[in-house]
Parts: structure tokens; sequence; C-alpha cells
């Protein structure tokens, strides 16, 4: 398989990941909340409360997965042409896809210490986003 195979299917393959992960938080945290009040007592996400509030709760999720997969899609398509660039964002993408994932089994596992861990995945994930932006100018830089 050549690279340029492997990278259309990542193109693909981490875009669908990425809004799957979404569909999977979402699934799970109404599912486990149990009530509407709950998880709007408890729910992190601003939004997802707002949708659940006013009962937006179905066109939120389905545009955000749209978002997801079409703006994931976007950046890998415009970096796929950099592999130093292409695969650092892909394992960023799939960082943030984990950490949905595992955001919403959080609600079954109500632990301060797996929290902490999700907590942990996303400030890895930033620190990598900001280390690649420093790392790409520095690139562009030393280019020209």
């Amino acid at each position: 398989m050549s690279k340029s195979d492997m990278t259309g299917k990542l193109l693909i393959a981490i875009p669908f990941f990425f809004a799957v992960s979404a569909i999977i938080d979402y699934s799970f945290t109404i599912w486990l909340a149990g009530s509407k009040e709950n998880l709007i007592q408890n729910e992190f996400s601003p939004l997802l409360v707002y949708a659940v509030r006013n009962d937006l709760l179905m066109p939120f999720v389905f545009f955000t997965v749209i978002f997801y997969f079409s703006a994931s899609y976007l950046v890998l398509k415009l970096l796929s042409q950099d592999e130093k660039l292409f695969y650092p964002a892909s394992a960023i993408l799939i960082l943030i896809s984990l950490a949905h994932t595992f955001g919403g089994l959080s609600w079954y596992f109500k632990s301060e210490a797996y929290s902490n861990a999700i907590l942990a995945i996303s400030a890895i994930t930033i620190m990598m986003a900001i280390f690649l932006s420093g790392w790409s100018i520095l690139q562009k830089r030393n280019i020209s």
C-alpha cells in the first residue's frame, strides 16, 4: 500500500471516527444521565445543556456530527500534501475522538480519577496542537 493510498484511507477513516465518537459521547451522556434534570445539572458542555433545555437535542447532535466530519475532513485534506503536518494532525483528531468517547462513559464510571484522565487527554491534545502550530511556523520560516 502506497503512502497516498494510506493517506486517502485515513482521510475518510479519521473524520468518520471523529463523528462517531460524538455520537457515542452524546448517546451515553443522554442514556446514562437518567433524566433531563440530571443532565442539565451535571453536564460539562454548555452547548449540550442549552440544546437539552430548549428541546433541540436531535438537531444539535445531527449538526455537530456533520460539522465534526466536514471540518476534520477539510483540515486533513488541506494538510494531506504535507506529511509532516498530516500525521500529527491526525493524532490530534484521534485524541479528541478518544476524549469524546471516554467523556460519554464518564457518566457510567463517575470517578474523579477517570474524569482527570479525560482532562489529561484533552491537555495533551492542546499541548500537541500548540507545539504543532509553533513547529509549522518555524518550518515555514526556515524554508524562506
